[in-house]
């Protein structure tokens, strides 16, 4: 390992905080130390789905947002133990399933369907109710998975790092809502457009407290969460709701995604 290249990752990372290139960046910190092909960044809140953070995933992406976050995502061995319980660290998703009696049929699928051969999660805790887990892959089109092979040799390092990784993802994410995914390293853009449209949309016409629940609708919060998330009672978030849809001349929160979605293509970024 390159001692220089190590320092400027980590500077790079550290330098990333609160910024759209934060995961892209901690992800080749993460590498400097542990080769692999794949990796998906995921935040898990108690009673919802995931929330997809970051990705770099070189084969068949689409089955993480077409089939794993609508459903299947309930037997992973990861959202399982975050439901139960679990110590923050390092864990092979092999050795997580058969330690809870996961259906052996989830996990045959998902590498017979992912390609991947290994793969070894990294779990930080941010507060009781909120974890980050950082999963980092390994394809069968190689000859020799490092996780498999190597695989004491790359948990040890992983261990060895896992408290500065989990430093860092704290300081990110701790304060953050999994409001918005970071972006990829080469369309941070569209995080930034995305970001502006929300801070923009129905500003002109709407008091600030409804804006602010209007940034929460648009995200996908429902009342319950909007009324959680701005510390105001369920009852408040309903009236604030009706005024919002009065305002912006909609019926429904349908209505208003298309809204709020016109709005996003002819944003002008440029300002």
């Amino acid at each position: 390992m390159n001692n220089t290249a190590w320092l400027t990752a980590l500077t790079q990372a550290i330098d990333a905080q609160n910024k759209a290139n934060f995961a892209s960046a901690l992800v080749a910190f993460i590498r400097q130390h542990v080769d692999f092909d794949c990796v998906v960044i995921l935040g898990y809140s108690r009673q919802r789905r995931p929330v997809y953070l970051y990705d770099a995933i070189s084969e068949n992406r689409e089955l993480l947002f077409q089939h794993y976050l609508n459903r299947s995502y309930v037997d992973d061995p990861f959202y399982r133990a975050f439901e139960e319980g679990l110590a923050e660290g390092v864990y092979l998703h092999d050795a997580l399933a058969d330690k809870l009696g996961i259906n052996p049929d989830y996990v045959n699928d998902f590498y017979q369907s992912t390609g991947w051969h290994d793969e070894v999660g990294l779990v930080i805790p941010l507060d009781s109710d909120r974890w980050v887990v950082i999963n980092l892959g390994y394809l069968q089109s190689k000859a020799a998975g490092l996780f498999s092979v190597e695989k004491k040799k790359q948990l040890r390092s992983l261990q060895a790092m896992f408290d500065v990784i989990a430093a860092l993802s704290r300081q990110h994410w701790l304060n953050q809502s999994f409001l918005l995914a970071d972006a990829p390293a080469n369309n941070t853009r569209i995080r930034y457009i995305v970001a502006q449209a929300i801070d923009e949309f129905g500003l002109a016409v709407l008091t600030e407290r409804e804006h602010a629940v209007l940034k929460l609708i648009v995200q996908g919060f429902d009342s319950k969460d909007i009324a959680q998330q701005l510390g105001i009672g369920l009852g408040t978030v309903k009236n604030h709701r009706k005024k919002i849809y009065a305002s912006l001349n909609v019926s429904s929160v349908s209505e208003l995604f298309g809204l709020f979605l016109n709005y996003l293509i002819t944003i002008d970024a440029a300002k």
